[in-house]
C-alpha cells in the first residue's frame, strides 16, 4: 500500500485511515519515530491495547495487533478444545 500524504504546518502528517484499520492503530496509542540508515522515516508502536479487551496492561505485540495475557490464554484453551 502506498499513500501520498502532506504535511501541515506544523509537522504533522496522518496515517491513512486503511492503515490504521489492518495495523489496529488508535487514538492515544504511542510510536517512536526515527530515520534509518537509508534516511527513511520509520515509526514503531510502543505502547497500545489488546484487540480483543481493550486493556493495556501485560500486552504484547503481534503480527502488528496486541494482545493481552488473559486474552491469549483464552484464545489457547479455544484452540486447544
Amino acid at each position: 500500500m502506498d499513500f501520498n500524504k502532506k504535511m501541515t504546518r506544523a509537522g504533522g502528517i496522518s496515517v491513512p485511515a486503511a492503515l490504521r484499520r489492518d495495523y489496529g492503530m488508535e487514538a492515544g496509542d504511542k510510536f517512536n519515530v526515527s530515520v534509518n540508515d537509508e534516511g527513511s522515516i520509520v515509526m514503531k508502536r510502543t505502547e497500545g491495547n489488546c484487540i480483543f479487551c481493550g486493556c493495556s496492561d501485560n500486552v504484547k505485540m503481534y503480527q502488528g495487533r496486541y494482545l493481552c495475557r488473559k486474552c491469549t490464554l483464552e484464545l489457547l484453551k479455544v484452540w486447544e478444545a
